[in-house]
């Protein structure tokens, strides 16, 4: 009797450890993987950029200035200048001249807010945001297979007249989806470049959705 019962003991015991191997090979890798999956969506690449005053930017006109001719807004914090900033740089994402670089091909939110400025200090001034009707604030991408800038999403809109003579104040933003290639570069551009002579108000981002 003592035999048969330490016999089925152990066929019990022997059992009880093949039946907990293949629970945790059935249940517990699974829950490691889920766990794994459910993290995906914090490792999207994204991106923040926020404006940086240059002494390119002080004065009133920058010194190459083009009437309605579309240039890229470069003055913006990146690398390690943005730990003491509001903006980020996450899983991949990339900054060179101007242009966030994306790692990955998806669906991404870009988005860009502009402050703008206009000095009227002087008749020279004032002459100048007379005849400029119109501002376009716009977001571009550009691709080594493209090989030239195509626009995304702009805003165009007129100048704001301010109560104040010395200088006129408004803003621009753009924000929108687009299927992007690992590889393309997005930038912000506007018609009117000295507009942006203060951009500590100005930011520009991207994230995978």
């Amino acid at each position: 009797m003592f035999v048969e019962l330490a016999d089925v003991y152990a066929k019990t015991l022997k059992q009880d450890n093949i039946d907990t191997k293949k629970y945790f090979d059935d249940h517990v890798k699974i829950e490691l993987k889920n766990d794994y999956l459910a993290s995906i969506p914090d490792m999207k690449p994204a991106a923040k950029l926020v404006g940086l005053i240059t002494y390119k930017q002080t004065g009133s006109v920058t010194m190459n200035y083009t009437p309605n001719k579309m240039e890229t807004v470069v003055a913006w914090f990146n690398g390690r200048d943005l730990d003491y900033t509001t903006g980020f740089m996450r899983y991949g994402m990339r900054y060179q001249n101007g242009r966030l670089i994306v790692p990955l091909t998806g669906t991404y939110n870009i988005y860009s807010f502009l402050s703008l400025t206009e000095n009227n200090d002087t008749p020279e001034d004032r002459a100048q945001h007379a005849n400029a009707t119109l501002v376009k604030h716009a977001m571009y991408k550009y691709n080594v297979k493209l090989g030239e800038d195509v626009e995304i999403a702009s805003s165009i809109q007129t100048h704001r007249q301010s109560a104040n003579r010395n200088f006129n104040a408004f803003s621009s933003h753009i924000s929108t989806l687009v299927q992007l290639e690992a590889g393309d570069e997005i930038s912000v551009k506007i018609s009117d470049i000295s507009l942006t002579t203060y951009p500590g108000d100005n930011f520009f981002g991207i994230h995978m959705v």
